[in-house]
């Protein structure tokens, strides 16, 4: 017996159930991730945090919005941050939650008018004359089944964002001539 349905149904059904699986699982995955790095820098604790606790310090160190940039609160400490509104990034807001003195900063992200968020923190502790800084951060893609398969993805490459961050601030704080060692992940 002949099939009531011809060959491009089939492909056409076929693709249709192939695309709806994958949502549904998308749907499923779990949309958070987790990322750390840590690495020994050449300065105080205090001398570090002077480099965090200001969001406009930020874009010497850490990725930055290209456009649509604006300040928002004080230039330091709880409450303050920036907003942007970039082709690439999109639109979001970057805001320090809470600041210890040479201690440690926390921060949230909030992205795509809030679907998105990203909880963050920076940890500063002596040692042995230097800082060790351990960055941890946290987030939530939504619950859009495509970025339940790039969440999978995030830890590692969110972690190794956090690495090249702290080298950047490792060579801001070194400065041009200095040439001192650096331990990351220790």
């Amino acid at each position: 017996m002949r099939s009531p349905f011809g060959p491009g149904v089939t492909i056409l059904g076929g693709a249709a159930v192939l695309l709806i699986s994958f949502l549904f699982i998308g749907v499923l995955l779990p949309g958070t991730w987790s990322a750390e790095a840590s690495a020994r820098l050449p300065a105080s604790p205090e001398d570090t945090f002077l480099r965090l606790d200001s969001p406009s310090d930020w874009s010497q160190w850490t990725i930055w919005p290209d456009s649509g940039v604006q300040m928002i609160g004080p230039s330091s400490g709880a409450g303050s941050g920036f907003t942007w509104d970039d082709p690439e990034l999109g639109t979001g807001a970057f805001t320090i939650v809470e600041a210890q003195a040479a201690k440690v900063i926390r921060y949230q992200v909030q992205m795509q008018g809030g679907t998105m968020h990203i909880d963050g923190m920076l940890e500063l502790s002596p040692e042995q004359g230097d800082t060790r800084i351990i960055w941890r951060e946290s987030g939530d893609l939504g619950a859009n089944p495509l970025m339940g398969y790039w969440a999978l993805f995030m830890d590692r490459v969110q972690s190794a964002e956090l690495e090249k961050s702290l080298d950047r601030l490792l060579q801001l704080l070194q400065g041009p001539n200095d040439s001192i060692d650096y331990e990351p992940n220790q």
